[in-house]
């Protein structure tokens, strides 16, 4: 039985607000294939979940979309895209650098305790289906200095001490995002959820968090199948926290 496999269409611009907002226009316009990555030189107006914003260098990192169309996912279920998209991308990362890298609840990646990449999920809901899907990450690559106030970002350049080629990590990261979706497909589905939980940002580590005004110390134990953040509380009861319903403190 032939392997599903997602299409290796690149759409490159110079310049663009957001990746994502671009590939939502093109969907409007054309019925491009499954796979198909929009790709830009600079992005001016990157956007990360709510109402954060993504830095990148022109030319320095990979800022893309991936147009998708998860159609064996129920709209209850697209939490798992986030779950693939985020160990496609650890996955990548690992190719180059040794360290320790983990997923920060929901949509970060981390060496150690440093940001090393985003993504911006947003599906298209028809009916008991998910139309489209698109993917926005941005990975850092080979950006040297940070100048917004985001509190703690990192490249891949600055912790491997050399330069990339971003082409060949565009390629790579296609390649896990393409075995990590189709895998949501199978009866893999398990395994990507028990990796995510696995690679949690301080999984099972006592921790200090602030939710609604509080300051308050917890233990993230997992996620539900919505996505929501599960915690144990001093009490010993499980609090859920939905996305912007709680914040990590340093």
């Amino acid at each position: 039985m032939k392997k599903p496999s997602l299409s290796k269409h690149v759409l490159r611009f110079d310049e663009l607000d957001s990746t994502n907002t671009h590939a939502k226009q093109i969907l409007k316009d054309q019925d491009v294939p499954e796979g198909t990555i929009i790709q830009c030189h600079h992005q001016t107006a990157g956007r990360g979940y709510a109402s954060n914003t993504w830095e990148s260098s022109p030319g320095k990192n990979i800022t893309a979309s991936w147009v998708l169309r998860p159609h064996f996912l129920r709209p209850d279920e697209q939490f798992m895209l986030t779950q693939a998209f985020s160990l496609a991308i650890k996955e990548t990362i690992l190719s180059y650098y040794s360290g320790n890298v983990s997923i920060k609840w929901p949509n970060d990646i981390y060496a150690d305790d440093q940001k090393l990449a985003g993504i911006l999920v947003e599906n298209s809901i028809m009916g008991d289906t998910i139309k489209d899907c698109i993917a926005g990450i941005g990975l850092n690559v080979n950006q040297d200095v940070f100048n917004s106030d985001a509190p703690n970002p990192v490249s891949l350049k600055q912790l491997c001490h050399k330069d990339f080629n971003l082409d060949e990590v565009l390629q790579k990261l296609h390649e896990n995002i393409e075995k990590h979706y189709f895998s949501l497909d199978t009866a893999q589905r398990e395994e990507t959820q028990r990796k995510y939980h696995k690679s949690l940002y301080r999984l099972e580590q006592r921790s200090r968090f602030r939710a609604e005004g509080r300051e308050f110390e917890g233990t993230i134990k997992g996620t539900d199948m919505y996505g929501r953040l599960q915690m144990q509380l001093d009490d010993g009861t499980l609090a859920l926290f939905d996305f912007k319903e709680v914040e990590f403190l340093i």
